[in-house]
């Protein structure tokens, strides 16, 4: 009995060693399984921060941009033209009669005293030869009587009256001289025949209008130009002219007379520019477009106009240094033709942006996708001379 209770015993003490390694166990497995929990939610936080900052790191901008180069500016001030001819005659009949012939047509050229149409001459000359005949009579009555007169056999009342019918005939035989010689139409000045009014066989009378006449060579511009610039304006400076028949060529002209009074009706005064025609291009009558050249300035800062971002009378451009665009502030002179002249803030070869630049800030990211040298060639020498060609660089102050 003693030994069986001492198995009993034997036997609980056996089980409650076991529930204690089983529950040992237990708590060990579960403080692993929590260790390993804790070091893999780690990990994937550490992933997922790394992810974070990959995102909020941005890609670099790609811009283009350009190297700030030198050159020549022009200041000048635009506005329009009609060309106009200094010699430009109508030429009018001076007689009467049948145009009997025409001799030259619209678009010839013709030179000073050229026959150019011709009437009938047929009743004028015998008016010619009729005076001329009386006038013959006259002259040798008038002999007569100073022959008398001499000999004191004549009233000198006599010989003054014989003088004045002489004198009086022989004015209107070169009356009837000058209608025959005026029966002959010709050229009053050299140029080219622009308008043909008549045709042959009309009837012609006095100062009936008969051609027109344009020398191209005296060919001027008309500019009316607005008060405030008068201060500006003086003789030989250069202007600018285009003209739609001429695409972009650029006649190249100068100013020569400047009205110094105001026309009170549009608040404008007068200048006229004469022009380089020597090729004849330019017609009589023709619309252009002209820039009077006030300034120059040589060996300037010139940049892109749309490199410059104006904001409230501010002007700033980015240039690229390290890979950042760097926001600068500038001070811009002259501007014209998509260039403008900047007199402060850059050095010479700076980078500046000229696309891109609306999407960025001051030190962002970018990346260089596109360089240019040079934006403009200057072409001072050019510009000065008196052929047709291309403007140089420039600008103005509209």
């Amino acid at each position: 009995m003693k030994a069986t209770n001492n198995l009993i015993n034997d036997r609980s003490k056996n089980h409650w060693l076991l529930a204690i390694f089983l529950s040992a166990s237990v708590i060990v497995s579960s403080c692993s399984d929590s260790g390993s929990n804790d070091d893999s939610k780690s990990d994937q936080s550490s992933k997922v921060a790394d992810v974070k900052d990959k995102k909020d790191e941005k890609p670099p901008v790609p811009v283009e941009v350009v190297s700030v180069a030198r050159g020549d500016i022009q200041q000048t001030y635009r506005t329009i033209t009609t060309l106009e001819a200094e010699n430009e005659v109508q030429v009018v009949a001076r007689s009467t009669g049948l145009l009997q012939g025409i001799l030259v047509e619209e678009g010839d050229t013709v030179v000073k005293g050229q026959l150019m149409a011709q009437l009938d001459i047929e009743q004028l000359s015998l008016e010619v030869a009729q005076l001329k005949a009386t006038s013959k009579k006259l002259n040798k009555e008038l002999e007569r009587q100073q022959s008398l007169f001499a000999r004191k056999l004549g009233s000198s009342d006599t010989l003054d009256r014989a003088k004045f019918e002489y004198e009086a005939q022989f004015a209107q035989l070169k009356l009837a001289k000058l209608k025959l010689n005026y029966a002959s139409i010709k050229a009053p000045i050299g140029g080219i025949v622009t308008e043909r009014l008549v045709k042959q066989g009309n009837l012609i009378r006095d100062n009936d209008m008969l051609f027109k006449i344009v020398d191209l060579s005296t060919l001027k511009a008309v500019l009316h130009l607005p008060e405030k610039e008068l201060a500006n304006v003086r003789k030989q400076q250069q202007i600018l002219l285009k003209v739609d028949a001429m695409g972009d060529q650029v006649i190249i002209g100068e100013i020569e007379r400047i009205r110094p009074t105001i026309d009170t009706s549009t608040g404008t005064f007068r200048v006229v520019a004469k022009l380089n025609n020597d090729n004849n291009f330019l017609k009589s009558g023709m619309f252009g477009k002209v820039e009077v050249v006030f300034d120059i300035h040589q060996g300037s800062l010139l940049i892109e106009q749309q490199a410059v971002i104006t904001q409230d009378n501010r002007s700033h451009v980015f240039i690229v240094k390290e890979n950042k665009a760097i926001q600068t502030p500038v001070t811009v002179g002259f501007q014209h033709n998509g260039v403008f002249e900047i007199t402060d803030g850059l050095t010479e070869n700076d980078h500046v942006i000229t696309t891109g630049q609306q999407i960025i800030k001051h030190e962002t990211l970018v990346e260089i996708v596109g360089l240019n040298g040079q934006i403009v060639e200057t072409k001072t020498e050019e510009a000065t001379s008196n052929k047709a060609q291309s403007p140089s660089t420039v600008a103005s102050n509209p």
